[in-house]
């Protein structure tokens, strides 16, 4: 069989290749993913500091309540909190306002901690310390009343150290002595005796002498006269007193058995305190002599110019101290006189600049 050559068979076309796929842009896409990330990241962190705001604002809000009724026992730890904050709230104004509420309240619970282990001086301290360092705080009026409280129901020993006897004036300008009529006696009192334990006979006698000016007539009055005596004395022999001589008979021995009398004269421009210290105790005051003058060397007698005092003690052997209570830097006079013999005694004092 032949082939027809005029009839062949039809070539079947060639297969049309299907489209490529177009591929797709993937920055494009790549970058419409990240900012997706990006923008929900953000939405995720900005609520998460709206809440620690908002939650940081709740609690300042109770902690605050707390510190204005002066209740720093429930505001403190959440005063602390809301100061230190998170990461994103520390420098907030409201933290700001939770540190200083925060100090205030730290100060108060430390001298309430004081008052609670019965240190009833340092406690008033810390209270005074309070007012002073935070004079517009709601807190002022409960820790001048804590204050107040501890003075007027204390024991006076237990509120007598050396650092509250020295800051009483203080004190009492602060209004922390609601009843001085009632409180401050003993409480001079005792800051006498801290002092005389301590050996500071000078700053021991300057609160028994306050004590007799101001209360002459309190029950305590003869135990502080006897303790001013004493430690005026102590006082007197500690800082080198000149030595005082015997004073001079000037009289007949009359009743010797019942009393003595010492005169003694203030030839000195400032007044004069005499203590003595035997059978009896006693403190005698002379005013200045107003026309005298101090001497540059030894007068050769007595100038008789000033007040005379005339003073009946019991007879025996005193310890007697003479010096000036109007200040001046004179010094003081110290020495034995053997009154036993009765009679009459004078001497006159005067001052020699050295």
């Amino acid at each position: 069989m032949t082939m027809d050559a005029q009839n062949p068979s039809p070539t079947p076309p060639s297969p049309v290749p299907p489209p490529t796929p177009k591929k797709p842009n993937r920055i494009v896409r790549l970058g419409i993913g990240c900012l997706g990330v990006i923008v929900l990241g953000c939405v995720a962190i900005g609520g998460l500091v709206a809440f620690q705001n908002w939650q940081q604002d709740q609690n300042y809000a109770t902690a605050h309540a707390a510190y204005l009724n002066a209740d720093c026992d429930s505001a403190f730890v959440t005063l602390r909190k809301v100061a230190d904050g998170d990461p994103g709230t520390k420098d907030r104004d409201i933290a700001r306002k939770a540190e200083a509420e925060l100090q205030e309240c730290q100060l108060m619970l430390d001298t309430d901690t004081l008052s609670k282990q019965g240190n009833a001086g340092a406690a008033v301290l810390g209270y005074s310390q309070f007012v002073t360092k935070y004079d517009t705080s709601p807190l002022k009026a409960s820790a001048l009343t804590k204050g107040q409280q501890l003075t007027s129901t204390g024991e006076p020993e237990a509120l007598a150290t050396a650092e509250l006897c020295q800051s009483l004036s203080d004190l009492e300008g602060q209004q922390f002595i609601t009843d001085p009529s009632t409180t401050l006696p003993p409480l001079l009192n005792a800051c006498g005796q801290a002092f005389e334990a301590a050996g500071s006979f000078s700053e021991a006698s300057d609160f028994y002498g306050r004590f007799r000016d101001e209360y002459p007539d309190h029950p305590l009055a003869q135990e502080v006269q006897d303790s001013y005596v004493r430690a005026t004395i102590a006082d007197a022999e500690l800082s080198g007193a000149g030595a005082l001589p015997p004073p001079q008979a000037t009289g007949n021995a009359g009743d010797s058995a019942t009393q003595v009398t010492v005169i003694i004269q203030n030839d000195t421009p400032n007044k004069l305190s005499m203590v003595f210290s035997g059978p009896e105790t006693r403190v005698e005051e002379l005013e200045p002599c107003t026309d005298c003058e101090k001497f540059s060397e030894e007068p050769t007698a007595c100038p008789e110019k000033g007040p005379v005092g005339r003073y009946l003690v019991a007879p025996g052997t005193y310890k007697v101290v003479v010096k000036s209570s109007s200040g001046g830097n004179v010094t003081p006079f110290s020495g034995t006189w053997d009154l036993s013999d009765g009679g009459e005694y004078s001497s006159c004092f005067y001052v020699v600049t050295r």
